[in-house]
């Protein structure tokens, strides 16, 4: 095994949300395309997609750390990693456990911080690869789709959790404890504003986006879905628009990570992106550092003011030294 991936950390395996409006909270994941798994409660709620990454999503308590966001009184609470072998989970707990509390819960999974306070987890993964038939396209001289239509979505259905996206004051200071005590990998930068990290050699192009934020203090920005190509990012991004759902930026195209995108604003305290067309990266990615001007944040993209002919994207609204959303 890599020694970058010396804790077999694969993904999100779920994210914990403390909400002060629970009702609305879970209309917006039901409307978003997941699915309700638990018995609704007046508190608590957990919700999946289709590859068993889960939503968790609770009544917010400021006076109960588990029910404490960061950031504000909706937000995020937990993030949790799934990891492949009890091995790894053991040389987490020896590693955490060096300077800081760890404790393991009834379910076998650990809990700890980071240097942010963030709440951490981390659980023998229950994602499981689902099966499914690639987008076909008819490029010219090269047609893949004969005598058959192009699919159609009416709403989206989230294959899995992709990626978080944190607000924090010194992204590169924040980054070392995923870097040097978890193993994370940097994928690519934008110079002296954002880093794109990813927990395993070979997968996703980054799971965790840490950012220089506008404003002081560590929020979640946006957590990111895959949906299968970019006509389910716009079916589903129509089916929220028409529910009254409001976009945030999108549709669109990331120029770092080539992803086709829709970000909504919600009522847990961040935005969330639909997203398709990810890069996959493994050992021979080269990371790259771009400036963070105002075109980076998109290749083009629907919704954002323009000026001059420039992109004035949410990145373009921070001041000089920090960086705004991504």
């Amino acid at each position: 095994m890599s020694q970058a991936n010396r804790f077999s950390i694969h993904g999100i395996d779920r994210v914990k949300f403390a909400v002060d409006d629970f009702a609305q909270a879970l209309q917006f994941a039901n409307d978003w395309g997941l699915t309700q798994i638990s018995v609704q409660t007046g508190d608590r709620a957990v919700f999946q997609a289709q590859d068993g990454s889960e939503i968790e999503i609770v009544l917010t308590d400021m006076n109960n750390p588990e029910r404490r966001p960061i950031g504000g009184t909706s937000g995020l609470c937990e993030m949790v990693w799934g990891v492949s072998s009890p091995e790894g989970l053991k040389a987490l707990a020896l590693e955490l456990g060096r300077d800081r509390e760890v404790r393991w819960d009834e379910q076998g999974s650990l809990h700890s911080v980071d240097d942010l306070g963030i709440g951490q987890c981390f659980r023998m993964s229950q994602r499981h690869k689902v099966p499914a038939e690639p987008t076909r396209y008819n490029s010219p001289s090269q047609p893949d789709r004969i005598n058959r239509r192009a699919a159609r979505y009416e709403a989206a259905c989230p294959f899995e959790i992709s990626h978080a996206a944190i607000g924090v004051d010194d992204a590169g200071e924040a980054s070392k404890f995923y870097i040097e005590r978890l193993g994370f990998i940097i994928s690519d930068r934008y110079a002296n504003r954002g880093i794109f990290l990813r927990c395993a050699p070979a997968g996703n192009h980054h799971h965790l986006f840490l950012m220089n934020s506008r404003v002081p203090g560590t929020r979640l920005n946006h957590l990111a879905f895959k949906v299968r190509d970019i006509h389910e990012v716009i079916g589903g991004g129509q089916a929220l628009d028409a529910k009254g759902w409001r976009t945030f930026a999108g549709p669109g195209r990331h120029t770092v990570s080539s992803a086709c995108f829709w970000y909504f604003v919600t009522p847990l305290g961040c935005s969330w992106e639909y997203a398709a067309d990810e890069d996959i990266v493994t050992e021979d990615w080269e990371t790259t550092d771009f400036a963070a001007t105002a075109e980076i944040f998109s290749e083009w993209t629907f919704g954002l003011e323009k000026s001059d002919g420039r992109l004035r994207g949410p990145i373009s609204l921070s001041k000089e030294a920090p960086l705004g959303n991504h």
